[in-house]
């Protein structure tokens, strides 16, 4: 077949490996370190991103946990303005969480995130769920392209 496509996926990175508890409705940083598509990501526009959380009580249902980015360096060391649970900037995608209070690993809904910004740090927000996410959450991301086979 001369026209097929492959998708080709890099080294995962690590952003976030003990995550500081988020209550409902309420925002935290992916603070173990930033995303550089060009050093950490080979140049791949786009990444999975896949988040392992808990919850001490079961969450809602199908509510969801959304990730945000934050655009670093945009204008020359200028960074864009640090998201807040009531301005959240940058949108990536959402995990879609389960009612259980044990460990769930979860990817984005609706696949890896595309044209990823060139760095950038990351958040995660409660968005609803109805219980505080649990200190100890991880998120890691895998850069990820489609190209010829």
């Amino acid at each position: 077949m001369a026209n097929e496509t492959r998708i080709y996926t890099g080294t995962p990175k690590v952003v976030e490996s003990n995550g500081v508890s988020i209550a409902n409705n309420a925002l935290a940083p992916a603070s173990t370190g930033t995303y550089n598509r060009a050093s950490d990501g080979a140049g791949y526009p786009d990444a999975e991103f896949v988040l392992t959380a808990t919850f001490a009580v079961a969450p809602v249902e199908g509510s969801s946990i959304a990730l945000y980015a934050q655009p670093l360096d945009v204008k020359g060391t200028l960074d864009t303005e640090v998201p807040e649970a009531a301005r959240p900037t940058h949108f990536v995608g959402v995990f879609i969480v389960n009612n259980v209070t044990t460990a769930q690993t979860m990817t984005l809904q609706g696949g890896p995130a595309r044209r990823l910004p060139a760095l950038a740090s990351y958040y995660a927000h409660n968005n609803g769920c109805g219980q505080s996410v649990s200190a100890g959450w991880t998120l890691e991301i895998t850069p990820c392209t489609m190209g010829p086979a």
